[in-house]
């Protein structure tokens, strides 16, 4: 009686271990099936930014007129720096994405040098055309090497899944084995061909030579980082975390899938590796309509920030891109705006939903300052700024300089002509240190 209860038993338990080893196999299925998805879905995103460049470019080349040459750069501009995401959350080995990675930060930034000095009514000289001619050139080699890549990939003969995640491969090795990594360093060696620009532009600093940033802290591992991913986007509406590629930017750092739990799709973090630090999230998630103002959506991000310790942010700028606000916020040291310490926060406007956020600058950045009382008072300042400019609003700012410092200014906001314009004035020395002009477009507002 006892082996025969004990035969039932065992019977039982076996179709037990057996069904729940099937679910775990159905749901790894599902999870594969959907880590696949993502990463198809960023690779064709970054195979069509590459193409939509390679084409805006070629405009720039044969266009005429300063406006329009500012709006094919400005995109050019934005694309670049879309790209640099995506590329970033491809599950491939950081040395094997350096040199495509640093094209596409030095594209970005010189188009967005042009397009500040185009807003000035200054033309592209010979030299920066020849230039845009290069980097065109190397865009057209890059898109060649991701359309043998899209062959392969809608061929079904490569898998983004079946690349390793969690091993950063150690030196550039032809005998990878995954077709995709493999080309990744083709075109890290033979490609990529960029000229080295010399410019006053807002980006030449960081250009020369990049930044080695550390930040403090105890180093985290993957598993610390998922657990601080979804403590950030709130463990209530979190229904999976997945591990994620790690990202190729100024801070190293761990990358983390969160799945919603009210199906609204998946959100991708970046923690970084040392003091276990949001860099940025994004959201995959579509807005379906736009409800709220964009004072709402405002408030909305203010709670946000103060609910994650980001105390004293200012908004300072904000863009409307379809059903989205992406609204730019400054520390504010007493009664100073620090606008190199920076967070970017992309608000819903459907429901008021935290979509996108982005701390490098501030963590880059932000630390107590000493400042040293101005010589010159806000009166006398004021009367340093062109009469020609109606001044709506005054006061003290710290500004990054071209070079990579800071300096404190004067910051005066005003209108001419028709036209909103932003004047720095050195809080020492009395110079004109900067002019922004706001142009409004398609997209939202251009700060040039």
């Amino acid at each position: 009686m006892t082996r025969w209860i004990l035969t039932i038993v065992l019977a039982v338990a076996l179709i037990v271990v057996g069904l729940w080893g099937y679910n775990q196999y159905l749901q790894n299925l599902e999870y594969r099936n959907y880590m696949e998805n993502l990463y198809q879905k960023s690779f064709f995103e970054l195979v069509g930014q590459i193409g939509d460049i390679e084409t805006k470019l070629s405009k720039v080349m044969v266009s005429g007129d300063q406006g329009q040459s500012m709006v094919l750069l400005s995109d050019v501009w934005r694309q670049a720096d879309a790209a640099q995401v995506n590329l970033g959350q491809l599950p491939l080995g950081h040395l094997s994405l350096i040199k495509t990675s640093k094209f596409l930060n030095q594209l970005a930034d010189y188009c967005y040098y042009l397009t500040k000095k185009v807003g000035r009514d200054q033309t592209i000289s010979l030299e920066e055309m020849n230039n845009l001619q290069k980097l065109h050139n190397s865009c057209v080699k890059l898109n060649e090497e991701l359309k043998l890549l899209v062959d392969n990939v809608n061929s079904g003969g490569v898998k983004w899944g079946e690349i390793r995640q969690s091993k950063v491969k150690q030196e550039l090795n032809e005998d990878v084995k995954n077709l995709i990594e493999r080309q990744f360093i083709r075109i890290e060696r033979t490609s990529i061909d960029y000229p080295t620009l010399i410019y006053d532009g807002p980006f030449s600093e960081t250009l020369q030579q990049r930044r080695d940033i550390r930040l403090q802290g105890e180093a985290i591992d993957q598993r610390k980082a998922n657990e601080i991913a979804a403590n950030f986007i709130g463990r209530d509406r979190v229904a999976e975390v997945h591990s994620g590629p790690q990202t190729t930017a100024d801070i190293d750092t761990w990358g983390v899938y969160v799945k919603l739990k009210d199906g609204r799709g998946t959100i991708f973090v970046s923690v970084s590796k040392r003091g276990g630090r949001v860099v940025n999230m994004i959201s995959d998630g579509q807005v379906k309509a736009a409800k709220l103002s964009l004072a709402e959506a405002r408030r909305s991000a203010e709670k946000f920030l103060s609910q994650k310790g980001y105390k004293s942010m200012v908004p300072t700028y904000s863009q409307k891109f379809g059903g989205t606000l992406v609204i730019n916020f400054a520390y504010k040291q007493d009664d100073i705006v620090v606008y190199p310490d920076l967070i970017k926060v992309k608000v819903s406007l459907e429901d008021g939903t935290i979509v996108g956020f982005d701390a490098r600058n501030y963590l880059i950045a932000h630390k107590k300052r000493d400042i040293t009382p101005p010589k010159l008072s806000l009166d006398e300042a004021r009367k340093l700024v062109n009469p020609n400019l109606k001044i709506k609003s005054e006061g003290l700012a710290i500004i990054p300089t071209e070079s990579g410092g800071e300096k404190l200014c004067y910051e005066f906001k005003g209108e001419y002509g028709g036209d909103n314009f932003i004047v720095y004035i050195d809080v020492n020395s009395g110079k004109e240190v900067n002019i922004l002009k706001i142009i409004d477009t398609a997209n939202g507002s251009l700060v040039i």
